[in-house]
């Protein structure tokens, strides 16, 4: 296991040290004498929530096993975050998520460390400005459609994930947002506003891979430099549609190029059914800059905590440059809160960016 550092700027600094004074034995003897380290009780996927503190521990972890086309029968432990959330006072919330990813490889008969990281995934402050007004100082999920932002693996339908979702921008933004919740015509109306300069704040070892899906040191990285740009969500009929349009401009680690990229999302629920899909386009000086795609995805109970999940998705990458199609049939077992099993099939047209073939994974949200 390894840890990569990059640069920790003084904002990082300060909400790690304030998230770390916050539970420092230095607290202790007062925290048991007031009881106030009593935890509140446990309930598998939601968090250890301590009250008398404002501090919340909780994490997810998964397995993966996966048998694609060219490739041996592979198992790994894939991931392993770590959520820390503490109160400061009624206004100011600090966030941190500690990622470990592929910390052990199993490949045939043969065990492997694999290519251990620890990253700090997440790490900002909050502070919550009016009922509709938050706003968010540090390193965050960037607010392109819906599926970055619901990223880890037991909050999400499926083992593998979208080209849309990841091949044309950066996943973590570092900088400044703005964002919550306003009434437009008697609808909510969700919003996010950031700005972006990893350049200069960037906090960890970013890795933000643009093909996800086990292609390893062959996959072009997403580093933002810079960027500014944002996201709506309009809820409609009750809330069971959503449709939102996310904007960004920016700059790249490499290529070093200026991108514009514009998406839309939609999200429909019934009781019998869950269909989403987002699509974006990314355009830039070069030729090799325009990238296009999207997904369309439907979710079915056919059981008690049972789920069917069928998915097609086309996307025309610039580096290299091919059009990828894959078709995705999997199930989704939930048997209890905080615990998901899955099990998927993919085929199409991938090749080495998207592999076909079997995928699987169990994942706990603690």
């Amino acid at each position: 296991m390894s840890w990569h550092p990059r640069r920790l700027p003084s904002l990082g600094v300060v909400a790690f040290a304030a998230a770390l004074c916050a539970v420092s034995p230095t607290w202790a003897d007062d925290a048991n004498a007031t009881g106030t380290w009593q935890p509140a009780p446990y309930t598998l996927g939601q968090g250890l929530y301590f009250p008398g503190l404002g501090l919340r521990v909780g994490g997810y972890a998964d397995v993966h096993l996966f048998d694609l086309d060219g490739s041996r029968t592979t198992s790994s432990l894939r991931d392993v975050s770590l959520f820390l959330t503490k109160d400061l006072g009624t206004r100011w919330q600090l966030f941190t998520e500690v990622a470990t990813s592929r910390t052990v490889n199993v490949t045939g008969a043969e065990k492997e460390g694999g290519e251990a990281k620890v990253d700090v995934e997440r790490l900002y402050a909050d502070f919550h400005a009016t009922p509709a007004v938050t706003l968010r100082l540090g390193k965050f999920l960037t607010p392109i459609g819906e599926w970055n932002l619901v990223h880890a693996d037991p909050l999400t339908w499926t083992v593998s994930r979208p080209l849309s979702t990841s091949a044309a921008f950066a996943r973590h933004a570092t900088g400044a947002m703005a964002f919550g919740t306003t009434s437009v015509r008697g609808n909510d109306l969700d919003y996010w506003v950031f700005a972006d300069d990893s350049k200069t704040l960037g906090i960890g070892e970013d890795a933000d891979d643009a093909f996800t899906d086990y292609t390893g040191d062959r996959s072009p990285r997403n580093n933002f430099r810079h960027a500014l740009g944002g996201r709506v969500l309009y809820h409609l009929a009750g809330d069971s549609l959503a449709v939102g349009a996310s904007y960004v401009s920016y700059q790249l680690d490499a290529p070093r190029h200026d991108y514009q990229l514009t998406g839309i999302d939609f999200t429909w629920t019934t009781r019998y059914l869950e269909l989403t899909g987002e699509a974006i386009y990314r355009t830039g000086a070069s030729p090799l800059s325009s990238e296009r795609g999207g997904f369309v995805e439907a979710g079915v109970p056919i059981a008690p905590r049972l789920y069917l999940i069928g998915r097609v998705e086309r996307y025309h990458t610039s580096s290299p440059e091919t059009t990828t199609v894959v078709r995705t049939e999997a199930l989704n077992y939930r048997p209890i809160p905080g615990l998901v099993l899955k099990l998927e099939h993919r085929n199409g047209h991938g090749g080495d960016i998207v592999p076909g073939g079997w995928l699987a994974s169990v994942s706990v949200l603690f």
